[in-house]
This record gives structure tokens, sequence and C-alpha cells, in this order.
């Protein structure tokens, strides 16, 4: 068993190092925070959202991930908002903490074009207790425990209506600066996010929000969702994710196993009340670990005004 949790750790931070780095969600359809900082205040209220993600559960030394984020609007024209994140992987662990603020424009009746910025540290420690004795002469691994601290910062473009969104960022601005621990742990590499969506009335009761994700570093395979999902009399989100890798940039050298990620998702959201919704999505891995699924639980709390906003969207992205 052990060795089994070290051969893993060690993949998985080479896995770090050739492929997506950043935290995977797969409700952020949900909370869009987590990967554009111009998403704060967006909604128009005060939105606290907690969310548990393990992937390939069962999996020794699988990706684990805790985060609590909060956003909600400031002086009407802008938004303020916090994301905590924990996250596991193996013989390394990463704990975040960013701020980020964004400035809306009003377009037109219907258009709101929002940019925003977030700046954070991430601490970040390596366990080398965890990995094997046999490994103990590479220098690449450390004997004891490490720990070191990185600065980073986001920027990002969210366009919305009500029934319309459309989002752009960038992490890891600061991906070009050199650290010292670089030849212990992969340095990091800018990632960018595309993404967009838009809701169809089919019934009175019933709502139709097809979208897409696109996430690209220029290193591994781009990823690719294409997401699908129903909203039942403005209570009920049921859908699912089929989640893809392309290897459209600088890819081919990449070992097969690299570049296969396909994945199903299944999700729901419910809205206990106008202020409480819980969230739920199950993940099968269309690769070599679909004997292991993932699966993520949020939930949120919204503080609701007494009186509502001509550009509220509060249930449908």
């Amino acid at each position: 068993m052990k060795t089994t949790i070290y051969v893993f750790a060690l993949m998985l931070i080479s896995l770090i190092g050739q492929a997506q780095q950043n935290t995977q969600y797969s409700q952020y359809i949900f909370n869009q925070l987590v990967i554009n900082p111009a998403y704060a205040g967006t909604k128009g209220l005060v939105n606290i959202t907690g969310l548990y993600s393990a992937q390939w559960a069962g999996l020794d030394g699988a990706p684990v991930t805790q985060s609590l984020s909060v956003e909600g609007p400031f002086m009407k024209t802008m938004g303020l908002g916090l994301h905590f994140i924990n996250d596991e992987i193996g013989a390394q662990r990463n704990q975040s903490m960013f701020g980020s603020y964004s400035y809306i424009l009003r377009l037109n009746q219907t258009m709101r074009l929002s940019m925003g910025v977030s700046s954070g540290v991430t601490y970040s420690s390596l366990n080398g207790n965890l990995l094997s004795e046999e490994m103990q002469n590479d220098p690449a691994i450390p004997v004891n425990k490490i720990d070191f601290t990185r600065f980073d910062s986001k920027l990002g473009f969210f366009l919305f209506s009500r029934k319309f969104y459309a989002g752009f960022s960038v992490s890891e601005l600061t991906a070009n600066v050199k650290n010292s621990y670089d030849m212990l742990v992969a340095g990091q590499v800018q990632h960018y996010y595309l993404t967009a969506g838009y809701v169809f009335n089919l019934t009175p009761d019933l709502k139709f929000k097809p979208g897409f994700l696109i996430k690209e570093d220029f290193r591994a395979p781009m990823n690719i969702d294409i997401n699908a999902f129903m909203l039942y009399k403005n209570r009920i989100w049921f859908g699912g994710t089929f989640r893809t890798g392309a290897p459209v940039f600088n890819s081919k050298s990449l070992d097969e196993s690299l570049r296969t990620r396909d994945a199903v998702l299944l999700m729901t959201e419910m809205f206990i009340s106008d202020k409480l919704r819980v969230g739920y999505a199950f993940t099968y891995s269309l690769t070599s670990l679909h004997g292991f699924s993932g699966h993520e639980v949020l939930l949120a709390y919204s503080f609701q005004k007494k009186a509502p906003t001509k550009m509220l969207t509060p249930r449908f992205f």
C-alpha cells in the first residue's frame, strides 16, 4: 500500500509539471469566481459558497480540495470577493487566499461588462517523508518537509445579461518569475479560460442552459468542457458535462496517458430556499482511472436584498 502511495504521489507531482496545474472544479458553473475574478458582484447579491471535492476517490494520494468564497456588489458599480483554497495532491499541499475586485460597466439596458483583477498568496509544502526510501537519493526529492510561499495575480472579463454570459480570464500572471523552489516543484505557468453560455426558455417551468469552458496553458492538451443543464421551476438544476482534451498547442511530445482526459460529469443543484442552495457533482473517468470516481459537494448561501434590482441573475449563472 505504501508503495502505491509513493509511486502515485510522484506521478501526480510529475503530472503537475506537464499538465494543467490549477485546481479543477466541476461546479464552477454555479460559482465562476473560482475561475474568473470579474465574476465578483455580478449577481447583485452577497454570496458565500463552500465546496469539497475529491477526485478519483479511493485512490491513495488523489487530489482533495476544500474551498470557501465570498463575493458581492460594492457601491453599485463594483464587486469584491475573497477565495480560500486548501488543495492536497499526494505529498504536496497548497493553501491559497485571493482577494478580487471588479468594475461593472453598463453597456445598454440588458448587457453589462465586468472587468476584474485578483491578487493573493499560496503557501505550499512538499513532504518528503511520504515518499519511498528508495527515492531519497534523488536530488529533486526533499528528505524532509519543505515549504515556500509564492504570490500570484489574475485578470478577467465577464460579459453578461439575464440570459447570456461570456468570460475570459488569465491566472498566474507572475508565472515568469523564477523561484528557488522551481527544481523541487514545477514552476507555475499561465492558464487561460474562455467560457460562454445561454439560457433558453423551453416552457414556463423549464429552462435549458448549454455552455462550454476551454482551459489552455499551451503545454498540456487543451481542456474542453461541454455543458448542458436544465432548470425546473427556477428551483432545481440538473444536467452534465462532457470533459475532453485536445492536443492543440505543443502537446505532441506528451505521453499518451497525459493526452487522454475524457470524463463524464453528472450534476444537480437545488434551491432549498431563496437563500440556501446545495449541489452535487459525480465524475466518471473514461480513462484508465475509470475505477475511481470523483465527488464534489457545494453549499451556498445568498444574502437577499429587500428590493430586487433589474440585473439580478441569481439562478442562471
